[in-house]
């Protein structure tokens, strides 16, 4: 009833501002449900007074979804509508009735969308950039969130996310936490046991001044537990190592304690205080040693579970001898919410390198959803990328990148072709699929390596390419006119990486990756770099120039005497 009564607050006007309706609970409370009911007697209401009403459902699966679409449905007949369902695959997606419209889509597909509120269920399951640019783009929200579950356990979204609505002057938050169970009685055993079992409620442990006095001096000890051990007798140390496990990342799941535990081929290791208590938790697993014949295979299409480095190695390289190298996965590297951004992922990096080493590994390799800080982390430790996915991930939003950190001359040799190849599609691949892929994140893929590309490029202008950029470069033409031109003298200026390039800012090399490499509008650009037209047109045209100088030994003289001749062609 509290939650129907919250929801009611989305059908008042808002002039300047955001409303967002927060409900978290633990698992069988039935806040889905109630959303449920809310949003069909809110649509309702919304149709009465407007005529028309479009709301926009999203979570990190469709099924995650079907209990607040029942219960929506079944409200609407009450309310005597006739209410017509898509369903797919089984999902219910979409329901329909006189002037309402609520349908679902994945998050990824909400942003593009336009509706009268959104309805974000199972937030925790949904990364944090993800769940600002939902919030960013939309005024009238709800949020559901587990607070002890594997969905991220409600932390990630409390911690990082809500603690950061509920500063946000413009919004008007309302929260409500259902704590009378359904699906079980008040304190049911039962409820106990499988909080217990699968540690649901799991935290990370408190951190005193000594503690951190301990982490400034990075007083900290590496452990590699014996499994058996650790899950059967350690119950403080493995709910430390828990706690901290399901934070780092936006989808957990049961299975994953199962896996550390039984999978042959997965292990896990932490970084201790002298205190006892665990700090940084990670999980990883041992992936390659595959034969040439079955390599063959992967490079054909074939697929082996539990080799995700090898196997867009492998496909994307057509390299056998990477296959037949062994390594670790970092699968996940966890550190305390308390204490990040203070070195311990790298200390725990540099002791998971040095056991690679003493155990005879090629490499050490990790795989992610890319954004700035944390390609920064695994560039920094001396990891190269070397594969990007070509779609972003419908539910985080992000792009996967893989990264990999060589051990052996062998794997060096081969990790260093791969990026070359890797900067290389990049390089030509901005424009699409990666037109909307961070500038910063683009430049650190780019920059990742110090050898140059300019062998494998060969780039040559023509006489009359020449003159274009000459008169591009001294206010004589657009950059509409001598776009191609243009573009192959940015490209040029990415694959040389050597000490007598052109020294440009950071700042340059952004505007070059937007305006250029990824052939944004002057609108878009404007608004994503956040200058006037007229800064950035003399920007890039002053970029361009100072390129040209560089590459060309151009100069105001040689634009005016420059001319294309017979002999020339």
């Amino acid at each position: 009833v509290n939650v129907i009564r919250l929801m009611e607050k989305l059908y008042e006007k808002i002039e300047d501002g955001k409303i967002a309706i927060v409900v978290t609970a633990d698992r069988g409370r039935g806040k889905s449900c109630a959303i449920g009911i809310g949003t069909a007697a809110l649509s309702h209401k919304l149709r009465r007074a407007k005529g028309r009403v479009r709301i926009l459902v999203t979570a990190p699966h469709i099924s995650n979804v079907q209990s607040l679409f029942d219960l929506t449905k079944r409200t609407l007949e009450e309310l005597d509508y006739n209410v017509e369902s898509t369903v797919e695959e089984g999902f219910t997606r979409a329901l329909k009735a006189k002037g309402i419209t609520i349908e679902y889509f994945k998050p990824l597909e909400v942003l593009r969308r336009q509706g009268d509120i959104v309805v974000v269920d199972e937030a925790a399951g949904l990364q944090v950039p993800m769940l600002f640019g939902i919030y960013r783009k939309f005024n009238k929200l709800v949020f559901s969130s587990t607070i002890h579950g594997y969905e991220g356990s409600g932390r990630g979204f409390s911690v990082r996310f809500l603690s950061l609505l509920r500063r946000d002057q413009r919004t008007e938050v309302y929260e409500c936490e259902m704590e009378e169970p359904i699906r079980y009685a008040m304190d049911d055993p039962v409820e106990h046991w499988l909080f217990d079992t699968l540690l649901l409620d799991a935290e990370p442990v408190d951190l005193n001044e000594d503690d951190l006095k301990f982490i400034d001096k990075m007083q900290v000890e590496y452990y590699a537990p014996k499994l058996e051990e650790f899950f059967l007798e350690s119950d403080e140390a493995l709910r430390q190592f828990i706690g901290i496990y399901v934070m780092a990342h936006y989808r957990n799941n049961p299975d994953d304690l199962g896996i550390m535990m039984d999978a042959p081929h997965h292990t896990i290791r932490y970084l201790s205080l002298p205190s006892g208590k665990i700090v940084t938790a990670i999980e990883l697993a041992e992936e390659g040693g595959i034969p040439r014949e079955i390599a063959k295979k992967l490079a054909l299409g074939a697929w082996i579970a539990g080799n995700i480095v090898p196997d867009r190695f492998v496909k994307h390289t057509r390299s056998l001898e990477f296959g037949e190298l062994k390594g670790w996965r970092i699968v996940r590297i966890a550190t305390h919410p308390k204490v990040q951004g203070r070195g311990l992922g790298s200390k725990a990096l540099e002791f998971i390198v040095e056991e690679g080493r003493r155990r005879g590994y090629d490499w050490i390799g990790a795989g992610f959803g890319v954004n700035y800080e944390l390609l920064r982390f695994w560039l920094k430790n001396g990891f190269i990328p070397i594969h990007i996915s070509p779609d972003r991930n419908p539910v985080s939003g992000e792009y996967s990148v893989i990264v990999v950190r060589p051990l052996t001359e062998k794997a060096s040799k081969l990790i260093k072709v791969a990026n070359r190849e890797f900067r290389a599609r990049l390089l030509h691949s901005l424009h699409e699929p990666y037109h909307d892929l961070n500038p910063k994140v683009a430049r650190l893929l780019l920059t990742s390596d110090t050898e140059s590309l300019l062998d494998d490029f060969n780039v040559k202008f023509t006489p009359v390419q020449i003159c274009k950029l000459l008169g591009y470069s001294w206010n004589l033409m657009t950059i509409e006119n001598c776009f191609d031109s243009v573009l192959k003298m940015v490209r040029k200026y990415f694959a040389d990486r050597s000490e007598n390039r052109p020294k440009l800012s950071g700042e340059e090399e952004i505007i070059l990756i937007v305006r250029v490499l990824q052939a944004k509008s002057w609108r878009v650009s404007c608004e994503q770099l956040r200058k006037s037209p007229p800064e950035l047109m003399d920007a890039v045209r002053a970029i361009v120039r100072q390129l040209c100088i560089h590459y060309l030994n151009a100069s105001e003289n040689m634009m005016k005497e420059y001319f294309v001749t017979l002999d020339s062609l």
